[in-house]
């Protein structure tokens, strides 16, 4: 069982840096030859009249909602806050790494590490625990907003690709 994990996290290290050597040559010169970087506009706001941007506004109480950004990388699940309050959350998730991730919200009084796992598999059995939420298998560099109700209680955000919980893709997350 042991040579049988070593080799997919052998296979899980060849594959991450052959994405990285592919990612690394499309970086290459794209001829944008007009002199702008190539990137998007700059975002402006627009100004209230005399010239100054509008001041922001807090949403009414009975509508407050959470917005964090989740980053995916090899081998790590980071939030930009490690709770929020009950009611509606929006994680922004963004795959920063070279390999395909994905992202799982479990409501679960469970350590993140304790998860149950199909040893076959390498994954987190999604059965035998209580999902709310998912994303897409996102390839490097792509994005997904998740947005759910969520209680006060304990939570465990992962990233359940075969391997990837087992190499740390877990955090903690608590709702109160």
């Amino acid at each position: 069982m042991f040579q049988k994990r070593r080799l997919v996290f052998l296979i899980g290290i060849i594959a991450a840096l052959l994405s990285l050597a592919f990612l690394v040559a499309a970086c290459g010169d794209d001829d944008d030859d007009d002199g702008d970087g190539g990137g998007p506009p700059a975002a402006t706001e627009p100004a209230d009249g005399d010239g100054e941007p509008p001041a922001a506004t807090e949403p009414p109480a009975d509508d407050v909602s959470t917005s964090l950004d989740v980053v995916l990388a090899e081998f790590s699940v980071t939030v930009s806050l490690d709770s929020a309050g009950a009611g509606a959350v929006t994680f922004g998730v963004a795959n920063d790494g070279a390999l395909q991730h994905n992202f799982r919200v479990i409501a679960t009084d469970l350590a993140a590490d304790s998860l149950p796992v199909i040893e076959d598999e390498f994954i987190v059995d999604e059965e035998a625990v209580d999902v709310l939420a998912t994303t897409a298998d996102l390839d490097a560099g792509g994005t997904e907003e998740v947005s759910l109700d969520l209680a006060a209680g304990s939570y465990v955000l992962i990233c359940n690709i075969p391997s990837h919980y087992e190499s740390g893709m877990f955090t903690a997350f608590t709702v109160q």
